[in-house]
């Protein structure tokens, strides 16, 4: 067992145990059960929800939107990042200098992973726009009851289900 001391310089310890430098990170450092594991307990809006709305379901209902197996892939796989530098809401990553850099390598190197061609399709950024306002209306202007919010452990497995689908 590594005690925490003794962890890599600059790196985070998944739920799978795996070690993962954020800064300079390697395909065999991803797991696509790490990334579903952290996407289905992290929120969307950074948590300023009226319920728990994961980015797990988020990435999914994207990729059941998307029209091509390719642009599924990149929907599904589209904030995988946030499983490891967590969701950032956009006006905050714009101040911050160098994590876009950070974030681009990351899911650069994600998706080289999963063989999805990265940048992605300007559709898939049209859908996450198309959802943003979706989960808006539904989940913070209002709360529509009717806009069903998945357990982290539904997302977690409706997730994995969509990987095996799109990646089979």
């Amino acid at each position: 067992m590594i005690r925490i001391e003794d962890s890599p310089k600059n790196s985070i310890r998944t739920n799978s145990g795996i070690f993962i430098n954020v800064f300079k990170p390697t395909p065999e450092m991803i797991s696509i059960e790490d990334i579903a594991h952290a996407l289905a307990g992290l929120p969307r809006w950074g948590g300023h929800l009226n319920r728990h709305y994961s980015v797990a379901q988020h990435c999914v209902l994207a990729a059941r939107m998307a029209k091509t197996k390719k642009d599924k892939r990149a929907a599904l796989m589209h904030d995988s990042t946030e499983a490891f530098i967590l969701d950032m809401p956009t006006p905050i990553k714009a101040k911050l200098s160098q994590y876009k850099k950070v974030e681009d390598n990351l899911m650069a190197v994600i998706f080289k992973r999963f063989n999805v061609p990265y940048p992605y399709s300007p559709k898939v950024k049209k859908i996450d726009r198309k959802l943003l306002q979706l989960e808006w209306e539904n989940l913070v202007a209002r709360d529509r009851k009717t806009f069903k919010c998945w357990s982290k452990k539904k997302a977690k497995k409706e997730y994995l289900k969509m990987f095996r689908k799109l990646f089979k």
